[in-house]
């Protein structure tokens, strides 16, 4: 009852500040727009393509299979349970929520080890942080391999320490093993392509279809974040003026971490901010949360608070992992690259032109093509395969 009470107030008071202040919301949204028109969706558009792809033709099945053992072993879950996680590892979330509802439907999970598994496959896009984070908006890829690497590394400390923690008093399940969670590569691959099912022209035409819907989604929860964003400006600005990028933060990790990279220029310690943006991808944000409860609100069992918990844990960790991984990646970088440190690694202040967010159209262009020549490759080779057995 309170808090619905609290819901409608917060919505209330969110028309009232669009009604009186028309101006705020139309830049804010504009803002949402462009930064997504222009990084987001050109950006993530072949990926998600190649993604929905290698789900189709079954090649997760397949590394699933060998990824399986370090599941079952590391984490304390059902050998299923690597399926999404291999899921939210190449796509982000919310990939792998689904699945895992359905492995807790068909009986392939407990509901404890169900809460567990969506905490540790609420990860972000890889792509995202390398493409767009590093090479776009940083203009150097380094910067997002090495948030990715404290993110992931923070992940996988966390989800093993929490795993031995919890999973002691968790009841076990005796269910057989599906052909696609045999320890077989080609085998596991092909039971996944069989159990899709659709032809070559039914999966190009749903991959298409599916990455526009999903990136339209994204860009509904940017837009959205950026208009609460605006108005809730003052209120912390005035609370914590040396962190004007607080609230977008703390509502979605797109807007969040452009936020922290425009504040980044005006510093002069880099580290220092790529860590908030680690710790900002890994949080997720209030978006992201909401859209795990979108999926799960079905069942009773699974609680949002434990989540909210873990993700914020899991953004203190990848805070800390950056910083104490920085020379040790600096020093790794410049040998691999033969260069000096000090051009690999530039300050913001040096760069005149690191923020000026060019569009990612033509390298998207330029990928989605390369995207279309391996399509058709794996469709002639997959036909001359079958003809061949």
């Amino acid at each position: 009852m309170h808090k619905t009470i609290f819901i409608a107030l917060m919505m209330l008071f969110l028309v009232l500040s669009v009604v009186l202040s028309p101006d705020v919301a139309l830049q804010a949204s504009l803002s949402g727009i462009t930064i997504w028109w222009k990084l987001v969706f050109p950006g993530l558009l072949p990926f998600f393509i190649l993604y929905e792809l290698m789900l189709a033709f079954g090649l997760l099945h397949g590394f699933n299979s060998l990824f399986a053992p370090l599941v079952t072993r590391l984490l304390k879950l059902p050998r299923a349970a690597g399926i999404p996680l291999l899921m939210s590892m190449s796509s982000g979330f919310p990939t792998g929520v689904e699945p895992t509802m359905k492995l807790l439907e068909d009986g392939h999970l407990t509901k404890s080890q169900a809460q567990r598994l969506l905490a540790y496959i609420h990860l972000p896009n890889p792509i995202f942080i390398i493409v767009i984070i590093g090479a776009g908006v940083f203009q150097l890829p380094f910067y997002g391999y090495i948030i990715l690497a404290s993110v992931w590394l923070a992940a996988l400390l966390l989800m093993i320490l929490h795993a031995r923690l919890v999973s002691q008093h968790e009841p076990t399940l005796s269910k057989r093993i599906s052909p696609a969670l045999e320890p077989y590569f080609a085998r596991a691959m092909q039971f996944g392509r069989e159990l899709d099912g659709r032809t070559f022209g039914k999966v190009l035409g749903d991959s298409v279809y599916d990455s526009v819907q999903k990136l339209f989604t994204v860009g509904g929860f940017i837009i959205f974040a950026s208009v609460i964003s605006a108005f809730a400006h003052p209120f912390f600005n005035a609370l914590l003026p040396q962190l004007p990028f607080i609230e977008q933060m703390l509502l979605e990790q797109h807007i969040g971490s452009f936020a922290i990279a425009d504040w980044a220029t005006d510093q002069s310690n880099i580290v220092i901010a790529l860590a908030l943006i680690a710790a900002c991808l890994s949080f997720t944000g209030i978006s992201g949360i909401l859209q795990v409860s979108y999926y799960t609100y079905h069942q009773r069992g699974i609680k949002l608070l434990p989540f909210i918990g873990y993700r914020a844990t899991h953004a203190c960790l990848s805070f800390t992992l950056l910083i104490m991984l920085w020379k040790p990646l600096t020093w790794l970088i410049t040998k691999l690259t033969g260069s000096p440190e000090q051009t690999v690694f530039v300050q913001p202040a040096a760069q005149g032109t690191m923020f000026q967010w060019q569009s990612l159209w033509q390298p998207s262009l330029l990928l989605c093509t390369a995207t279309a020549f391996l399509i058709i490759s794996i469709h002639f080779l997959w036909r001359r395969t079958e003809r061949n057995i």
